[in-house]
């Protein structure tokens, strides 16, 4: 019999709609929204962050650019979706990218694959 797959408690940022946008993390994982199950009034980058470190999750942001320092900084591990995906795209990528991920990793960048010219 194989071993369960890890758990993970995730957040997503404000800039995601409900999680149950995301069926495949949403049963897979342990996924909370920050604003809609957490509700975080103030919910500035760092706060977001000091959240998720509190609680001892994973964040998912399309704010690299911000995020990054305050994860780096508290120790949160931050996964970064572009802006470009839609939300099939994002549910079985990060699902994918957990599966995969390493006790080492602090930052997972995720994009949309390039599409091979004909």
């Amino acid at each position: 019999m194989p071993p369960k797959p890890n758990r993970y408690r995730l957040l997503l940022d404000e800039m995601f709609p409900h999680r149950n946008a995301f069926p495949q993390l949403n049963k897979l994982h342990d996924l909370k929204h920050v604003f809609h199950n957490l509700r975080l009034k103030d919910n500035q980058d760092e706060n977001v962050v000091k959240l998720a470190k509190a609680q001892k999750r994973i964040l998912i942001s399309k704010n690299k650019k911000h995020m990054a320092q305050f994860c780096e900084k508290e120790h949160v591990i931050l996964i970064c979706i572009t802006e470009t995906m839609d939300w099939e795209e994002i549910d079985s990528m990060v699902t994918a990218a957990l599966r995969k991920m390493k006790p080492s990793d602090k930052i997972i960048n995720l994009s949309r694959p390039a599409r091979k010219g004909r």
